[in-house]
Parts: structure tokens; C-alpha cells; sequence
């Protein structure tokens, strides 16, 4: 409980001067264990100004091209990919999903577009029927037995919003239709249009060759963690709440992800024990070769932070990184635009901006609730999404800034993933310093400021 890890925590990597405080904030983190392994990527105006990756325990194999699941980031990367296809014509986001997929009409289906179930707000939020990792392999996708079972489920809309947050049961949805549009899945498609040409380690189904490169995830016991909520952070606690605080988190937490829903719904896979302790169920399952190796594109993406850093800053740049262009304005603006206000239903009256692209924009409302407020703080004027324990995908396109964030240790209660929400803000900070820095120089001196293009190297590390 609360150990340091300032003896034995290996931090490496480079940053650009004037993004001092992020590397201290990453290195913060790594040594006092409140991370076990982690990287962080981010390029500002096209340029890679942090890249440092750490482990706790001092594995001096993990590094910045070990990939790890990104759990619903994942949402960020396959509506990019989407996006591509959209923008080639192969199908289109207002188009109802059955016009595609006659069987998906069943269930009251019919009228639901793919850009409705982007935005969450299919009515599939989960299933009655669980499928099978088995059945979700880039080799068995075409066997319909998925897709029977998404095809027959019923939808079912909250009373008081159409909104509420498809996990899995989205993104499945999404890769029926694409794979009907294109001949293809998304998995083959993000490796030949996403990670291929922007030299980016972002994957959707892992093959032999990238399984030896990921590594396992963990997390804190519920009495481990209980057990941190009682030691300030100063001391090495790993929860930011007090016990009091920490309690009602956990009792909502365990009310919306492990009691039986009233609508009867199964777990959406098969091989998922809802009933174990959040630790047991993350090691059980979320390291399972099947897991890795099927295609989930909601939930299920590995990837390095250095992989989706590129691809976030290829979206913060108009849809280019350097010379290679992953997007045109036309798909760049399919993926943007139509942004919609709604509260989600599974997210205790918070309001979340998806757009019909399926990635949300994080912006201040003038009636925020304290829920939003921690959602957001830091995050306003990115876009993208966020996964299950930590991991962030998002881009600012103001700031032109791409941001990855990958970690192994899950904070499985903070479903705002603070610690990267943190880091994000002082990016912001760094950048908008730096800048306005330029600006005063030019205006006061008129003379050229030049980018410099020393880097402040981490310790014990040499330059990439």
C-alpha cells in the first residue's frame, strides 16, 4: 500500500524544452507507483515534443514500442477509420443500418443510422445474448454468428434520452456494416490505412508477430484500493479520493458495471465474469490471447502512446502528419461535424458531445455539473475519447496539438482518467506558454524566433 517506487522506477525518453513540467509529472507518477508501466506521446504543430515512457519496477524491456491495449480509445482510432471509408464513398454515416444489413431492421432497428449508433444512441447498449471472442476473430467475423445476435437484439431507449454508452456492442455494430461496404474488417484496414503509412503501432487484432509485444495489464484489489484511500497522496497513496469519497465511487461503480441490469442483459461476452473482483476480472480477462486477437474496434485497439500521438496529431493537423495525409477535408469533416449535446443515461446525468464521426468534443457549458467539470477539466478544445482504467486518445485542433497516453496499471474507479486529464492540462499549458513566448520575442525584438531543437533528455537515457 502506497509504496515509492523512487529506487527501482525507470523513466525514459525525451522532451522538447519548455515541457519540463510534463516530463516531471510523468516521472512523478512512475515513481511513486501510482503507474507500474506507462508511456506519453504528444507532437505540437506537427513536431513530437514529449516522448517518455517508465516502469515502477524498474523492466528495463518495457519501452516505448510496447503496445497495450487501449481499451475505448479504441472508439477514436475506428472512427477515423470510418471516416476513410466515408470519405471514399463506401458508406455513408446517415444512411440507416439496415439498408445495408436487412436483418439488423429486427427489434424495432430499422430506422437507426450508423451515425446514431456512433453517438451512441443505437439502443443496443448491451445484449441479451453474450458473443463469443471466438466468433469476433478477423477469420470467423464472417461466420454471422455475431451478427445474428446483434441483428436480433431489441432496441431498448432510456425514457429520458436516446443516449446511453454502447461499450462494445458499437463498435461491432460499425465493423458488420464496414465489412458489408467494403469486403474488408476494420482490423486489415487500420493496418493498411492507418498504421502503415503513418508508421503508427495502432492495431485492431493482433497478429504473431505483435503479440510478444504486448504487455499485461493489472490493477489494485477494491480492498487494496480501499486501503489507499486512507494515505494521502503525499505518501504514496494511489487514490485520489478519501475513504468517504472513495466509497460512494465504489458503490456506483459496482451499481453500473457488476449488478444485474432490471433490462435482464448478459454480459457482452462470453468469456466476461462480471461477478469477480474488478482486479481478478482485468487479469482474467483483459490478458487472454482471444481478446487481443478479435476484433472489438470499440474497446479492444493496441497500440503505443508514440502510435496514437501520430495519428491524434495527424487529426490536429486538418487529417496530415508531415507528408502523409490520412484524411481529406471532406472525411476530416465527416469525423467533426453535427457534434450533439445529450445526456448519457449510464453516466449519472452527464452530458456528452458526440459527433456523427463518433469521437466527443470536450467543451465548457455555462450549467456544468461537478461530474462534467471532472470529466472535462484540462480537456476543453480536444477531441477524441478515453479508455477503461486510463489510456487517451485526443487531439486539440486550436492548439494543433495529438496526445497518447498508455498505461498497464487500470484505476478501474476513475472513469475520467485523471492522471492523463493532468498531464493533458499541463501540455496546454506548455504549449500556450510557449507560444505566447514567440509572439512577445517577434513582437518586441523583431527578430526571427527560431524552433530549437534541443531536447531535454530524461536521465540515463540517450537521444532517440
Amino acid at each position: 500500500m502506497g509504496a515509492s517506487h523512487s529506487s527501482s522506477a525507470i523513466v525514459g525518453g525525451v522532451v522538447r524544452p519548455g515541457y519540463e513540467g510534463v516530463r516531471d509529472m510523468f516521472r512523478k507518477n512512475v515513481e511513486t507507483g501510482r503507474e507500474r508501466d506507462a508511456q506519453l506521446c504528444i507532437y505540437v504543430e506537427g513536431e513530437m515534443v514529449v516522448d517518455l515512457w517508465g516502469s515502477a519496477e524498474g523492466d528495463s524491456t518495457y519501452t516505448a514500442d510496447s503496445l497495450q491495449c487501449i481499451f475505448s480509445s479504441s472508439k477514436a482510432v475506428s472512427a477515423i477509420a470510418l471516416a476513410q471509408a466515408g470519405e471514399k464513398g463506401l458508406l455513408q454515416h446517415s444512411a440507416t443500418i439496415a439498408s445495408c444489413w436487412p436483418q439488423f431492421e429486427q427489434g424495432l432497428k430499422g430506422s437507426i443510422t450508423l451515425e446514431d449508433m456512433l453517438r451512441h444512441e443505437g439502443g443496443i447498449p448491451h445484449l441479451h445474448k453474450s458473443i463469443s471472442l471466438a466468433d469476433l476473430l478477423p477469420s470467423t467475423l464472417g461466420n454471422g454468428v455475431a451478427a445474428s445476435i446483434l441483428a436480433a437484439q431489441e432496441a431498448t431507449m432510456p425514457l429520458d434520452t436516446p443516449r446511453e454508452y454502447h461499450g462494445l456492442t458499437a463498435g461491432w455494430v460499425a465493423n458488420e456494416v464496414f465489412r458489408r461496404a467494403t469486403a474488408t474488417s476494420l482490423g486489415p484496414w487500420v493496418r493498411e490505412h492507418l498504421a502503415k503509412p503513418l508508421q503508427a503501432d495502432v492495431y485492431l487484432g493482433l497478429g504473431e508477430e505483435e503479440m510478444g509485444r504486448v504487455r499485461d495489464v493489472t490493477a489494485l484489489s477494491t480492498n487494496m484500493a480501499l486501503l489507499n484511500s486512507l494515505l494521502p497522496n503525499a505518501l504514496g497513496g494511489q487514490v485520489d479520493h478519501n475513504i468517504v469519497v472513495f466509497s460512494k465511487i465504489l458503490k456506483s461503480f459496482k451499481k453500473r458495471f457488476q449488478e444485474p441490469d432490471p433490462r435482464a442483459f448478459a454480459p457482452d461476452l462470453v468469456e466476461m465474469d462480471i461477478t469477480l473482483d474488478p482486479s481478478d476480472f482485468i487479469a482474467n480477462f483483459f490478458n487472454l490471447g482471444l481478446w487481443r486477437q478479435a476484433e472489438c474496434p470499440g474497446g479492444n485497439v493496441h497500440a503505443s502512446a508514440r502510435g496514437l500521438a501520430r495519428l491524434a496529431a495527424a487529426m490536429a493537423g486538418g487529417g496530415q502528419l508531415g507528408g502523409v495525409r490520412v484524411l481529406g477535408p471532406e472525411g476530416w469533416a465527416l469525423l467533426h461535424a453535427a457534434p450533439i449535446v445529450r445526456v448519457d443515461a449510464s453516466m449519472h446525468g452527464c452530458r456528452t458531445e458526440f459527433t456523427q464521426g463518433g469521437v466527443n468534443r470536450f467543451e465548457d457549458y455555462p450549467d456544468d455539473k461537478m461530474g462534467e467539470r471532472v470529466l472535462k477539466s484540462g480537456r476543453v478544445g480536444f477531441v477524441g475519447w478515453m479508455g477503461f482504467g486510463g489510456s487517451v486518445m485526443q487531439w486539440h485542433p486550436a492548439l494543433d496539438i495529438g496526445f497518447g497516453y498508455t498505461c498497464t496499471l487500470l484505476t478501474w474507479w476513475d472513469l475520467a482518467n485523471t492522471k492523463a486529464r493532468k498531464l493533458q492540462k499541463e501540455a496546454v499549458r506548455c504549449a500556450v506558454s510557449l507560444k505566447s513566448e514567440k509572439v512577445d520575442v517577434n513582437n518586441n525584438t523583431n527578430t526571427v524566433v527560431k524552433d530549437s531543437v534541443a531536447e531535454n533528455h530524461v536521465e540515463g537515457v540517450p537521444a532517440a
